[in-house]
């Protein structure tokens, strides 16, 4: 993801200038954009891993876009990139949880309203531990990798379940 929002901010690549250019001419919208970066960087499939991954990505440059009115996506710069890095990150790791407690929470017969909440408190708990990892991660490595953004994840998976074991 880094690597292709810098090709496109800098024009570094020639097929990622083509890509840019061809949304560029075709009078594309923030949305068609939003929803092209989308497509490039998860091309559709049919496992849930990739439908998380699909929908984190939208989540991230929806709340982007929220963030920083106006904002051109095709030339984000670092600090821009990082930040949706941030979105995506939470979101993602927000889904895993969600996904992995829906059938404890169901099973538990808790009340709809407190299972509402509940994933509310995790999701607001999700955004602040990956905000501060991420800082400490970028800090540490201008440009981590993969492997760096897996592990990531799956510690604040591992934290979220951790703080959040109780209420479950």
């Amino acid at each position: 993801m880094f690597s292709m929002l810098s090709a496109a901010s800098s024009r570094s690549t020639p097929a990622i200038s083509q890509w840019v250019d061809a949304l560029r001419n075709s009078g594309a919208t923030a949305d068609d954009v939003a929803n092209a970066i989308v497509q490039e960087l998860s091309p559709p499939g049919g496992s849930a891993d990739e439908e998380s991954l699909r929908d984190s990505m939208a989540v991230a440059l929806s709340e982007l876009m929220q963030a920083n009115p106006g904002i051109d996506l095709l030339s984000l710069g670092q600090d821009d990139i990082w930040a949706l890095m941030d979105f995506f990150l939470a979101a993602e790791v927000a889904n895993r949880v969600c996904f992995d407690i829906g059938q404890a929470l169901e099973s538990a017969n808790v009340e709809p309203v407190v299972a509402v909440q509940r994933e509310r408190e995790m999701r607001e708990f999700i955004k602040s531990e990956v905000k501060a990892a991420l800082r400490d991660l970028h800090a540490a490595n201008p440009n981590p990798s993969r492997a760096q953004m897996e592990n990531l994840m799956q510690e604040a998976v591992k934290t979220t379940f951790q703080v959040f074991e109780g209420a479950l």
